[in-house]
């Protein structure tokens, strides 16, 4: 008899645990797809994304998990090195595996490249670093949580100009991102009273010897000293991390040393600097900064620990870019919960993520759109170069006017 009574308590049990499991994945999971650079340039915008949308990930499931709501989410992370071939393939392998929703990837020449899968998949994507102007086309799949080149640009040119520049040198990768920041500040520039802008030719992605480039540079800085002084000129270079063979190669150089170089939002708190001594001392003699998107203080309890726990995780100080990520990660999120799932309509898609944003406030601030689907507005922190004790850092230079 007893066992007998044992025999039924076991089967009880059973069957009690086995109910307990269903109830506990009676939920469908969500797949994000991540594209981003961890291993190639700008892998410094890609690690910190990677670890702010796990953050977010792991918030969103145990939110969503506390309040019954019947969806987790996990993500698929593609590692692109602003690799545009790569960008392709990944995101066709995306979209076969019926991943629709997207963060990343980081650069314009990589959304342009995407662009046509996201639009025919009836995808959304949602870039936390791509600021070209070209992108910038109403009712697509495209959405950019960052300011655009022509808000940092001209950010960056009323900056240069305040502290009395007159002729600017303008030279850029010849990316879709990186032109688009050279001609913003080009014509943000221009548009000054009494000044002068020398556009370069962009040069190749595949440039490792930079001597032709900075020769022309040499040449235009005489020509503008000519007319302004030296004090009075400067140069304006819109690139990724190549930019510590850029400055490699022209430490040491009396002229290009004479002038204040600045920079994009691309190579900004780049680890790869910190190994070069030659190419700090150089920034540091030109008193070279670049722009970062700034946090809002209004949102300092979000992004305050949230900036510690992804350099926790990941070892890498985040910047506004890499949070903008986890704010797109719950942004989704909740388009997913407010339509109990997918929408399988594209527009409808589109639609419910703009009202989903609008209606957030999250570790970047509240996200304003504007009818391309990029933010709308922003103000940039400043960064430069500083050698304390014999290290070479980082440090905050000013913030944007």
């Amino acid at each position: 008899m007893k066992k007998v009574i044992a025999l039924v308590s076991l089967v009880a049990f059973i069957f009690i645990v086995g109910c307990k499991k269903e109830d506990e994945q009676n939920f469908t999971t969500v797949n994000v797809g991540a594209m981003l650079s961890l291993t190639g340039n700008w892998s410094t915008l890609g690690i910190p994304s990677k670890a702010a949308i796990e953050i977010a990930v792991e918030e969103i499931n145990a939110d969503f998990e506390a309040r019954n709501v019947p969806f987790r989410f996990s993500s698929s992370v593609y590692d692109t090195k602003l690799d545009t071939a790569l960008a392709k393939t990944y995101m066709s392998n995306a979209l076969n595996s019926g991943v629709r929703l997207i963060i990343g990837p980081q650069s314009s020449a990589e959304v342009g490249a995407i662009k046509s899968i996201a639009d025919g998949g009836k995808m959304l994507v949602v870039s936390q670093g791509s600021t070209a102007s070209t992108l910038a086309i109403a009712n697509d799949a495209i959405y950019r949580y960052c300011p655009g080149d022509a808000i940092e640009g001209g950010a960056i040119a009323s900056s240069i100009y305040d502290e009395g520049k007159k002729g600017l040198i303008v030279v850029a990768r010849d990316d879709a991102g990186n032109i688009g920041l050279q001609n913003s500040v080009k014509n943000a520039f221009a548009a000054k009273a009494g000044t002068t802008v020398e556009y370069l030719t962009p040069y190749a992605t595949t440039t490792t010897d930079y001597s032709t480039l900075l020769n022309d540079i040499k040449a235009r800085i005489i020509t503008l000293s000519a007319t302004y002084g030296n004090s009075a000129v400067g140069v304006y270079l819109a690139s990724f991390d190549e930019a510590v063979d850029i400055f490699n190669q022209a430490n040491g150089d009396t002229l290009l040393q004479s002038v204040n170089w600045y920079g994009g939002d691309g190579f900004i708190k780049s680890n790869a600097i910190l190994s070069s001594s030659a190419a700090c001392d150089f920034a540091i003699a030109t008193s070279y900064y670049a722009p970062e998107f700034g946090l809002p203080m209004s949102a300092q309890p979000k992004w305050q620990p949230l900036t510690a726990a992804i350099l926790s995780r990941c070892g890498q100080q985040p910047d506004a870019y890499a949070i903008a990520a986890y704010d797109a990660m719950w942004v989704l999120a909740r388009t997913v919960e407010a339509n109990n799932g997918i929408p399988a309509d594209a527009a409808n898609l589109r639609n419910s993520f703009v009202a989903q944003t609008a209606q957030f406030s999250g570790a970047t601030g509240s996200i304003t759109l504007n009818t391309y689907g990029d933010r709308a507005n922003g103000s940039f922190d400043y960064w430069g170069l500083q050698k304390v004790n014999g290290v070479y850092s980082w440090k905050f230079v000013k913030k944007s006017l």
